[in-house]
């Protein structure tokens, strides 16, 4: 089938625009995760978390049963939860909500952290239900609201939702106002249309968008004249005198004067993976750089073409003398992306919902203080009951390990370590947990204890501030004189673009 130029020039970008768009959207409103690690071992929370509120005295797996029933899927509680404990060579899972049916209060296998994990979820006469909302569209906080009003008609409850709430509409209008600018600003705005779709689909990504959209940008600007070059090239009639030469060595002979904008290009690439991609699926990530070069060739496609239609092929001056210029220009291009990503800094992200008083860090279970009951459980075959729990209990002379020497007698003895070698099974709800502290720590204030445990946080708000700062630092690359080559002298002749 042979497409006609208006195609590439007007209907496949716009197509491809709009579904990019779509795809965006759907992709990050509705929580579809391409991320490869660990996937599937515990809940997302990233999208925020629905918490319902009951009475102590309501049975707790009635209400989880008919929630599930309801189509609202599973929610965790109490009765969701399984302690393990030592069945004397091998570990027994509990239910929480009948251990100390099934565990006498003497039993020494009794850490205390079933107690505390049953605290979290039933305290001061209520009973807490969670569940995370995984950004799914069929099942909104709304449409949770009516059913649960449908499903627990008959029993009292309170429904909070905790989250974000995201300014999609603040940052789509903030990139389109920073893209204008650098259209503005462009000196080849007939090829910088065209990527007006990329950079407008990735607002869903809140602030990351903006980042994104610069690093994508100057990535543009570092190839606009080379790719040109390159494009422009293929219009002229190859010829024996041809200053590049055929094929791939004509290519590179073509792209020698380009060489500060590749070795760029990879610095922007290393940028662009070292910031964005643990904070960005992978997989948007890989969209994002594929339609950006879609979108590129669509563009260089249509002056490809217009030169056709019109014979006239846009001049590229040939360098006369052996210096090395600046190819490239990101002041002020670049600029309003900068502005805009320091103006997103001051910008709230996301906005507390519902009353958080009745979740009071008090209750939460770390995981250190799981991992403490395992150690416990996961040795407690081989302790001795005269002893307090302690982590150097096992390796007192008792209850070391020997090994043999060549004589067949005791030669020594190593520290001990669980005979079973089984793993520890992960801690069900550190993803919950750590959900909860972060939602407190930024939207409560959290505890005291909290305060000093803030330097985390403080490291991913200065990853923001230094890529703003690049972005600027780029900005300044155009003030810096270009170097000054080697002083080998070798005019070019018989070029396409010889100067008159």
């Amino acid at each position: 089938m042979n497409f006609k130029p208006p195609f590439f020039s007007v209907l496949a970008p716009t197509v491809s625009g709009v579904l990019l768009f779509l795809l965006f959207v759907f992709f990050t409103r509705a929580g579809v995760s391409f991320n490869l690690k660990n996937q599937n071992t515990q809940p997302d929370f990233d999208a925020g978390c629905a918490v319902l509120i009951v009475d102590e005295s309501q049975d707790d797996r009635r209400i989880r049963e008919t929630l599930a029933l309801g189509g609202l899927g599973d929610f965790i509680s109490e009765s969701s939860q399984l302690v393990p404990i030592d069945d004397f060579g091998a570990l027994k899972f509990v239910p929480l909500d009948s251990f100390h049916s099934e565990i006498e209060a003497f039993d020494p296998r009794d850490t205390g952290y079933a107690a505390k994990l049953r605290v979290f979820f039933v305290h001061e006469g209520k009973r807490f239900f969670f569940r995370p909302l995984e950004r799914d569209l069929r099942i909104t906080p709304a449409n949770m609201r009516k059913h649960l009003d449908s499903l627990l008609e008959s029993t009292p409850f309170i429904f909070l939702v905790l989250g974000q709430k995201d300014y999609f509409l603040l940052y789509f209008a903030l990139l389109t106002a920073a893209f204008f600018l650098a259209l503005f600003f462009s000196r080849a705005k007939r090829l910088f249309i065209y990527q007006l779709p990329v950079l407008l689909a990735i607002a869903c990504l809140g602030f990351y968008a903006i980042i994104l959209a610069a690093i994508l940008t100057g990535i543009w600007e570092l190839l606009r004249e080379p790719l040109g070059e390159l494009f422009a090239a293929r219009r002229y009639e190859r010829r024996q005198g041809d200053y590049a030469g055929l094929g791939f060595r004509g290519a590179i002979e073509r792209l020698r004067p380009f060489r500060a904008n590749l070795l760029l290009v990879l610095l922007f690439l290393f940028f662009m993976t070292w910031f964005l991609a643990a904070r960005i699926s992978p997989f948007l990530l890989a969209v994002v750089f594929v339609s950006f070069a879609l979108f590129y060739f669509f563009s260089f496609m249509a002056e490809t073409e217009r030169a056709r239609k019109t014979r006239h092929i846009r001049f590229i001056p040939v360098l006369l003398l052996p210096r090395e210029v600046k190819t490239f220009s990101f002041f002020p291009f670049l600029l309003p992306f900068g502005v805009i990503a320091l103006i997103s800094l001051f910008l709230p992200r996301s906005l507390p919902e519902g009353n958080v008083s009745l979740l009071d860090p008090v209750y939460f279970v770390s995981r250190e203080e799981y991992e403490k009951h395992m150690a416990f459980q996961s040795s407690f075959s081989y302790r001795s009951m005269n002893h307090e729990f302690n982590s150097g209990a096992l390796n007192e002379a008792e209850y070391l390990l020997y090994y043999l020497g060549d004589d067949g007698l005791i030669a020594g003895d190593v520290p001990f370590n669980n005979p079973e070698g089984g793993g520890v099974p992960q801690f069900s709800l550190e993803t919950l947990m750590d959900f909860l502290v972060e939602y407190n720590k930024h939207f409560t204030g959290g505890s005291s204890e909290q305060k000093e445990k803030r330097n985390a946080p403080l490291v991913f708000e200065l990853m923001e501030l230094i890529s703003v700062t690049i972005i600027f630092a780029l900005c300044l690359l155009d003030f810096l004189r270009p170097g000054i080559a080697p002083k080998k002298k070798e005019p070019f002749v018989g070029d396409k673009r010889i100067a008159a």
